[in-house]
């Protein structure tokens, strides 16, 4: 059984924490099948945690985990070193996709955006000849459909889903956020690179007719320096706080100061974060843009507006209502044990693996 991943370990972001669970939960279809697990990780540095591997299930023929450091040439190659003797064979992006051709029978994961547009003919041909693409969302299915041609009987979803740690994490950092106070702070986790609307912009857009708002921005980039600019011109520079790349255990703790989760994006294919905030009772505040309504649904557990910072602005302005953000949060919570687990996604991820065997 093969497993190639664009990334797995030490980096952070919505794919990565994906591809763990989707590690988990071949090797647990591995186990049970009586296969060997191989994973291959094109980004990762060689040494970054090599535990993770160890804690995997295994029986008499362990895991296996080979990280490539950026080298494509060498990636590709031990990918194609596998073909007549590894099935089933999922890539984890598909931009992966040509490498499945050899293998006649191969599984690709969609991730949201990396579909919204047409992929370069090649690519999108050899998309097309997958037994099965997997979509993290409903939205990002039709974009397989109707963007890059693939069949739809050849479609599965894939649910996303929050991991065990980040779920005790939640649970050892209850809320610090004084519900009482006329003062709302808001927390956004995302990367900052300049090509990826998350939305920052349109919050910090927001605050000069908000003078009772706060709000930290957990994340890294080279957007940063224009964000912070902006925040400057606006002379709310003293009421946006980076805060950089956090540890986990750091951001969870930065979830339960906040009172609400806001990230506008106009670029989720889902939006693990927002699973994330719903482990701590926050409402959400989100775009309504790909695939973060499916996850933030409107009026139940969190607001969803358009991708414009009035509307934005609008929208934070209902959040300074305490109870109004309870009943969001809650909700949140509730919808995040019953859809959004690693039960619900082992599920997913066992039928598609049972359907390349």
């Amino acid at each position: 059984m093969l497993l190639a991943l664009t990334s797995l370990l030490g980096a952070p972001g919505g794919i990565p924490s994906f591809n763990r669970l989707l590690c988990r939960a071949a090797a647990e279809f591995a186990v049970s099948t009586g296969q060997r697990l191989s994973v291959l990780a094109l980004t990762d540095q060689p040494g970054s945690e090599p535990g993770f591997v160890q804690s995997l299930p295994q029986t008499t023929q362990p895991p296996t985990y080979q990280a490539f450091a950026g080298d494509k040439l060498r990636f590709a190659s031990s990918v194609l070193r596998h073909v007549g003797r590894a099935q089933p064979v999922v890539l984890g992006h598909v931009n992966l996709s040509p490498l499945g051709l050899p293998f006649g029978r191969f599984g690709v994961i969609a991730h949201g955006t990396d579909v919204w547009t047409a992929l370069p003919r090649y690519r999108r041909w050899a998309l097309g000849q997958a037994h099965v693409a997997a979509g993290v969302s409903e939205h990002t299915l039709a974009q397989l459909c109707q963007v890059q041609g693939v069949f739809v009987g050849h479609c599965q979803r894939l649910i996303n889903a929050l991991d065990e740690q980040s779920l005790t994490l939640a649970q050892q950092n209850p809320s610090t956020a004084d519900e009482q106070s006329q003062r709302l702070r808001l927390l956004s986790i995302t990367r900052l690179h300049p090509d990826e609307p998350k939305g920052i912009d349109l919050v910090i857009r927001s605050l000069p007719t908000l003078p009772l708002v706060d709000y930290d921005v957990v994340g890294e980039g080279d957007a940063q320096p224009q964000l912070q600019k902006l925040a400057h011109e606006l002379g709310v520079a003293d009421r946006v706080h980076f805060l950089g790349r956090l540890s986990e255990a750091a951001k969870h703790a930065a979830l339960a100061r906040c009172h609400a989760l806001v990230l506008p994006s106009s670029n989720e294919g889902f939006g693990i974060v927002y699973l994330e905030a719903m482990a701590h009772q926050k409402p959400c505040l989100a775009a309504r843009v790909g695939g973060a309504p499916e996850v933030v649904l409107d009026e139940e557990t969190g607001l969803v507006t358009e991708p414009a910072w009035q509307a934005v602005r609008d929208g934070i302005l209902r959040l300074h209502d305490a109870t109004l953000r309870q009943r969001l949060g809650r909700a949140g919570q509730r919808r995040l044990l019953q859809h959004f687990t690693y039960p619900a996604f082992a599920r997913h991820a066992f039928a598609l693996f049972s359907r390349l065997c």
